[in-house]
């Protein structure tokens, strides 16, 4: 008590105690302020580290959606040719992981991460069937648009996966985004690529939401091989057809017999895999940590670096790609771009 001793000095007995009771809730109130302030410090960062990782990949994957348009537009290869390609690749990966340990989930688990693998791969053909017809922007912002949506349905049905306020909001302002960022307002029509992008955004959807559920009731590197290896063997399935098989050798057959033009196409297709593959990871791995909602939402920012990648090719290597700008076009883009800021916002404050 003598500590309190200054504070009390020609006060009566129940003033003393009334300066006592006053004192200890302001130092109860100070400390709770401050351990409300280290929460969202925590709350903030741990945001943060889910949202920084996904808007690097999907700066990565805009790298490589871009290549994969000046390859698919130019007949490098055909889409079936192309996701065999990816596959190949995915495959090597897989082997590189494996030292780094996984486990064997039940079987149950073991079946969904596998489906997980070969929907995304389906997924995959359709929308470069898509980017053939259209141009990149407009057909990765319709599948983009679109593919928020079914995964908000399928994860709060499967998953009962809730989202804040603030971050309903923010999905709200992601989702106006990128279909501001995929309309034509020229053409005032329904594109046709539509058609295509709908089943494709459907696949992609079912995927994510299910290898979230993997990551739920497993570890992320075992999660991540399994779905790998369901992509792997999907596309093993799509080889039974001769008629696949012969475009696959036809395509490689092509590119074999022009060595200069081989040699710039395996470069492309190497650096545009290596951006589409360290993207791939890294949203798996946002998927892990955060929220499979808004990882999807934020696909936006993706069609936002897709539309400046694709203007400064047009500007500078009209060769490879050619996309059409004009001012109501840069406008628009603009302001999606704008619009997603403001989601990406409400998701970090």
């Amino acid at each position: 008590m003598n500590f309190w001793i200054p504070f009390f000095n020609g006060m009566t007995k129940d003033e003393q105690e009334d300066k006592l009771v006053v004192n200890l809730l302001g130092i109860r109130h100070r400390v709770l302020f401050r351990l409300i302030s280290i929460i969202r410090i925590i709350r903030i960062i741990s945001i943060m580290s889910w949202l920084i990782i996904t808007l690097i990949a999907y700066l990565l994957n805009a790298i490589a959606a871009v290549i994969d348009k000046t390859m698919l537009k130019k007949n490098v290869l055909s889409p079936i040719s192309y996701v065999f390609s990816i596959a190949m690749l995915g495959a090597v990966l897989i082997l590189f992981v494996l030292p780094f340990g996984f486990t064997v989930p039940n079987l149950f688990i073991l079946i969904i991460s596998l489906i997980a693998g070969a929907v995304f791969t389906w997924g995959l053909i359709l929308l470069f069937q898509a980017l053939q017809k259209d141009e990149a922007t407009r057909t990765s912002a319709m599948i983009g648009g679109l593919v928020p949506i079914f995964v908000f349905i399928l994860a709060w049905y499967v998953l009962e996966e809730k989202l804040t306020s603030n971050q309903y909001l923010a999905f709200i302002f992601l989702i106006v985004g990128i279909f501001l960022m995929a309309l034509d307002f020229q053409e005032r029509i329904i594109r046709k690529t539509l058609w295509i992008a709908l089943p494709a955004s459907v696949l992609f959807a079912v995927s994510h939401v299910l290898t979230k559920f993997v990551y739920i009731n497993t570890d992320f590197l075992s999660g991540f091989v399994w779905t790998r290896l369901g992509a792997f063997i999907s596309i093993l399935v799509l080889l039974i057809s001769a008629k696949n098989r012969a475009i696959i050798k036809r395509d490689f057959k092509k590119n074999k017999n022009q060595p200069s033009k081989a040699k710039s196409t395996t470069f492309r297709f190497l650096f545009g895999q290596a951006c589409g593959g360290g993207g791939a990871i890294l949203i798996q791995y946002a998927i892990f940590l955060g929220s499979v909602t808004l990882v999807n939402a934020l696909q936006g920012a993706q069609y936002g670096f897709v539309f400046i990648l694709a203007a400064l090719a047009t500007l500078f290597l009209p060769k490879l790609i050619k996309e059409t700008i004009s001012r109501e076009i840069i406008f628009q883009k603009i302001l999606a771009i704008l619009i997603i800021g403001i989601g990406l916002y409400l998701i970090a404050v």
